[in-house]
């Protein structure tokens, strides 16, 4: 087992290249990281200004990095993720299953020790639907299974015309989507609509209307009201479907995918354009999964997400 350090701000060049390389991996891919060096870059060191705070490391004799895990809470909501743990097994190790999971034991007992999980009683962590070690990890450490959710990615040609369709091409519900606008009435009902539809997710509707987690909110409304809302944000190298709902009386009429034209137009017009778009679908959520594709949508991975509540079991 690797002895287990807390990281400073000058080891972010090699904490970048290793996560990039096991990133690369299906059987070591974790969620809430991008893919390339910059993508992670920008992800770890956006968590807080002092990324290093929350991040731990294991180092072989020689002082390379060859653990990490990140840790990232809201006391608000009352939960953490953990970003990891990665560990980096050297090539043709004789015990390389016994390492792996011994420094990443290692790196959970001393981040649960962390002064920003005092008092946080719910954790998660997620990664690739191939990455058998975090699996036995998760369950070793009473970590039980959740949602298993598809990502999706928009790129190329199909973006481009998301993005720059022309005014003659829009619809009557097209040209209704806005940007949330400073109604109390309207900005209730997103908040009712955001509770009701994603109970328990990692962003309260609160956060979700005050732009307190960095997200960009369109909405559709109607005579009678509200009809479904668009979030997400930019992240390094794309734009961030992060949460679509409609009204269940208001579906199926193009609302949806409205919506997620709109929004990734308005995240595009304030960040500048990405390479790609992406979306996070839980699996078993068909009528999402059509919009998306009817966007243009591809499926581009599966993760697994794996989640620990004191107090049950």
């Amino acid at each position: 087992m690797y002895p287990i350090r807390a990281a400073t701000s000058t080891d972010l060049d090699e904490v970048v290249d290793v996560l990039a390389r096991l990133q690369a991996e299906p059987a070591h891919h974790i969620a809430y990281h991008g893919e390339t060096a910059e993508e992670i870059t920008a992800e770890l060191t956006g968590m807080r200004p002092d990324w290093a705070s929350g991040t731990l490391l294991a180092t072989d004799s020689g002082g390379r990095v060859r653990g990490v895990l990140s840790v990232e809470s809201d006391a608000e909501v009352g939960r953490a993720w953990l970003h990891g743990p990665y560990v980096d097994v050297p090539a043709n190790h004789p015990a390389a299953a016994q390492l792996w999971h011994q420094t990443a034991d290692a790196l959970l007992e001393r981040a649960l020790r962390l002064p920003s999980l005092r008092g946080i009683t719910d954790l998660e962590l997620c990664g690739h639907r191939q990455h058998r070690l975090l699996a036995d990890f998760a369950a070793r450490h009473d970590f039980h299974t959740g949602r298993t959710s598809r990502v999706f990615v928009l790129t190329g040609a199909g973006l481009r015309a998301v993005l720059i369709r022309g005014a003659a091409e829009e619809s009557t519900v097209d040209s209704a989507v806005r940007v949330l606008p400073d109604d109390p009435g309207l900005r209730a009902a997103v908040i009712a609509l955001h509770e009701r539809s994603f109970p328990g997710r990692t962003v309260t509707g609160r956060q979700l209307v005050d732009g307190s987690r960095g997200h960009c909110v369109v909405v559709l409304a109607g005579a009678r009201g509200l009809i479904g809302y668009a979030a997400g944000y930019p992240q390094e190298g794309e734009l961030y479907v992060d949460l679509v709902a409609v009204d269940p009386n208001r579906r199926s009429r193009g609302a949806g995918r409205a919506l997620v034209r709109g929004l990734l137009r308005e995240l595009a017009a304030r960040h500048g354009a990405r390479a790609q778009a992406a979306a996070v679908v839980a699996l078993g959520n068909d009528a999402s999964e059509r919009m998306f594709t009817a966007l243009g949508f591809t499926l581009h991975l599966e993760l697994v997400s794996y989640r620990q509540v004191a107090g049950t079991g």
